[in-house]
């Protein structure tokens, strides 16, 4: 499997952690099987384009993005507000030191 199907499975979990989403409810906000997302997410799975970018503006629209390559050969997560604010508002919010 190519290194970017690698980084995209761990975007997408990552933006899920942050969000405090599980799969399922990626998979419904994306509008996709649950299946779908774990085999991705277990790097058992390429997913079409289509798929990819239906998860992406899931993510998207719950204020998660991501770019890619930087560091060199990863990626940066950008967390806007809105992200941050639902987790607060329904007590999700998680704390890293």
């Amino acid at each position: 499997m190519q290194e970017n199907v690698f980084r995209f499975a761990i975007q997408i979990k990552a933006g899920r952690t942050v969000l405090g989403w599980s799969q399922t409810e990626l998979a419904k906000k994306a509008g996709i099987a649950r299946p779908t997302v774990a085999r991705i997410e277990s790097f058992t799975m390429q997913p079409k384009l289509e798929t990819a970018e239906k998860i992406k503006d899931a993510l998207r629209n719950a204020g998660i993005e991501f770019s890619d390559h930087q560091p060199e050969r990863g990626f940066t997560m950008i967390v806007k507000s809105n992200a941050l604010q639902s987790n607060v508002e329904i007590g999700r919010a998680h704390v890293w030191t």
